[in-house]
């Protein structure tokens, strides 16, 4: 399983790396041009992530924006529904408005801070993912 963990803060960033260590693969970005490059660039060597870790609240383009992009670069790509990358939007933000947002943006699954591990494992089994042993 290919990552991207997208998270400005460097305790919650090492804190998915730790959780995620066992499944594969992990690439991290601080921002949301960082983010995009990341995925495009994986795209465009055709290696997709199969997991991107959202945060809400990250420099340069808010996480909903890089949402929006990359639903938008899959789909200029023939990239539709169950085919694209999964995406959990990793955020302190519990308000209505931001957890439908993110939804709409086209996310798989939304986790508050602070994410305990079981949660965080369970979302991924849910989502189809497994560790490696």
């Amino acid at each position: 399983m290919k990552t991207l963990i997208v998270e400005d803060d460097f305790i919650s960033r090492n804190l998915l790396l730790k959780y995620l260590q066992n499944f594969g693969q992990c690439d991290m970005a601080t921002d949301g041009h960082e983010a995009l490059a990341a995925f495009i660039a994986a795209l465009d060597n055709n290696e997709p992530y199969d997991l991107i870790c959202l945060d809400i609240n990250i420099p340069e383009i808010t996480g909903d924006a890089v949402l929006s992009h990359i639903r938008s670069a899959e789909e200029s790509r023939g990239i539709h529904g169950l085919n694209g990358t999964k995406v959990v939007m990793t955020t302190g933000l519990s308000d209505k408005d931001s957890i439908l947002g993110a939804f709409r943006s086209g996310c798989e699954a939304y986790l508050l801070k602070p994410i305990s591990r079981g949660k965080f494992l369970e979302q991924l089994s849910k989502l189809g993912f497994s560790e490696i042993r």
